[in-house]
């Protein structure tokens, strides 16, 4: 699928010292590129460091460097897909520039997949030897070098020895190689951890976490105060697991994990540790599939600290809960709607202090205005599947005065002369992201008619897609090159207008409007 877009040209200069870093690390990534052949053992990597990266050190301030490594991290991740017949027999071209950018004073560092085992172990290596004995210096570690779950006996060695300098990081992302006896050593060492990331890690069980908190040990871990996010999604823990995360680790405010896995049972716990003991925790985001009454309201009042609150539910109205229960949450997703009259009580009772909403899968006519007046503070609105509508009598009062992005993705609208993508753009006067579904009723009169009215001075991006319909003659929107034109004009800070392959603009006339407007057109697949 192509889709266009029309993004303004910067014709502004950089700054001559990050012209002269990032001529400087693309050629000193152009000599490794040409030497990469030589690179066929540590000897090889210990030279290199040697005449590069000790003059680098020496000689440029750590900030510097670390801009330096970011970029030379960008050039290489823009480098091209790994080819096994092409590349095999070389080394990733991120081993030798690690060993040439790479310090012990870093605090940022990103690991992506390497395919070929000998590079996985010089870099693991390389970590090593630059943290030993005095650790690394990093805040922020992501090690995504493994693109299974079965690493080697070695690999998993090197990956502990390498944990262990990490005694400052405060974020750690290990995806698919930790397991138990990793925990085991983040737990003892890091004492400033607060996010931690073990995607896929299968061999992550119920114990590595009690070793992770310490929990066999004298006294449980640092970790047990610092952690704030923890994302465990697709490992081997269970129920058991999780509920000792909330339980044990008071400042824990994000618990990311797979919704199919132990939801009900973990949910069980929550409510039952509320209604037996009248424990409550620090969680500060949750999905709740609401099939039970009983256990919603147990749930919610063990979370005192909800903020943000994700609802799939059948029910026709929501559970007895006071709004003072609910009272720090601005961020609502409601999913698989099918009585009105949840969605009604939910706005009633949240309404006034949602800072975003979300809805998927709705059974029944979103009104649009009804929903604006009930959330007065609204920045952000995402509807997904569904059907926007208006009611029979629309408000004439101001309302949508906070909100600046709307995402509106497979949307249909009330076979109306005005619907309620008309009306959001009537009304959101401080609008600042606009990606919707289109209709056939949102012409370029209406575009003009619009601007008059709200002219959407801080709108930086216009995304307006085909229309939902099965309809041939509705595939597209009939807005034309004068829509384009009024938008560029009225909303300086505009920065991207799309998609124009769905609207009444030819490749022609696109390719016109981008040397009209002082535009590039980007197509993307």
């Amino acid at each position: 699928m192509k889709i266009s877009y029309l993004r303004p040209v910067k014709f502004q200069p950089g700054r001559l010292e990050v012209l002269a870093s990032t001529a400087y690390t693309s050629h000193v990534i152009g000599i490794l590129r040409k030497h990469r052949h030589y690179f066929s053992d540590a000897v090889c990597l210990r030279v290199l460091r040697r005449s590069l990266g000790d003059h680098l050190t020496a000689a440029v301030a750590r900030t510097v460097r670390e801009e330096l490594f970011r970029y030379g991290c960008h050039v290489l991740q823009k480098e091209g897909a790994w080819s096994a017949v092409r590349d095999f027999q070389v080394p990733d071209l991120l081993v030798p520039f690690l060993y040439v950018f790479y310090t012990a004073d870093l605090k940022v560092l990103e690991l992506p997949v390497l395919v070929r085992h000998q590079d996985r172990l010089a870099v693991l290596d390389l970590l090593n030897n630059v943290g030993t004995p005095g650790g690394h210096g990093l805040d922020q570690v992501k090690i995504r070098l493994f693109d299974r779950a079965d690493i080697s006996v070695e690999e998993a060695y090197i990956v502990k020895r390498v944990l262990r300098g990490f005694a400052t990081i405060k974020s750690l992302t290990l995806w698919k190689a930790c397991d138990n006896g990793m925990l085991q050593i983040l737990g003892a060492t890091c004492r400033h951890l607060e996010h931690l990331d073990i995607w896929k890690s299968t061999g992550v069980t119920d114990s590595g976490i009690a070793m992770l908190l310490g929990l066999e040990a004298e006294k449980p871990f640092k970790v047990c105060s610092t952690l704030r996010k923890v994302m465990i999604k697709d490992t081997s823990i269970t129920d058991r697991g999780a509920f000792q995360l909330v339980f044990w680790c008071l400042g824990l405010e994000v618990l990311d994990y797979s919704h199919t896995a132990f939801l009900e049972q973990f949910l069980c716990r929550l409510g039952d540790s509320y209604l037996k003991f009248d424990q409550t925790f620090g969680l500060r985001s949750l999905f709740l599939p609401v099939s039970q009454p009983l256990l919603f309201h147990a749930v919610v009042k063990s979370l005192p600290e909800l903020e943000d609150l994700s609802l799939w539910t059948g029910l026709a109205h929501l559970p007895d809960l006071k709004p003072a229960d609910l009272s720090r949450v601005s961020g609502l997703k409601l999913g698989g709607l099918a009585h009105a009259s949840f969605l009604r009580d939910s706005l009633s009772c949240l309404g006034p202090q949602l800072v975003s909403l979300k809805l998927e899968t709705i059974y029944f006519d979103v009104p649009i205005d009804e929903l604006a007046l009930a959330c007065p503070a609204l920045e952000e609105l995402s509807i997904v599947n569904a059907r926007a509508a208006l009611s029979a009598n629309v408000s004439r009062q101001r309302t949508l005065e906070r909100l600046k992005l709307v995402y509106l993705f497979l949307v249909q609208y009330a076979d109306t002369q005005y619907t309620a993508l008309h009306y959001i753009l009537k009304q959101a006067v401080g609008l600042e992201s606009l990606q919707v579904t289109g209709t056939p009723y949102l012409t370029d009169a209406c575009i003009e008619s619009i601007l008059k009215m709200n002219p959407l001075t801080r709108l930086k991006r216009f995304v307006l897609t085909h229309p939902v319909s099965q309809e041939q003659h509705l595939l597209g929107v009939p807005l034309t090159g004068s829509s384009v034109t009024r938008l560029h004009r009225s909303c300086p800070e505009l920065q991207c207008i799309g998609d124009l392959k769905y609207w009444a603009l030819s490749p022609i006339q696109r390719r016109k409007l981008s040397t009209e407007l002082g535009c590039t057109l980007s197509i993307t697949r």
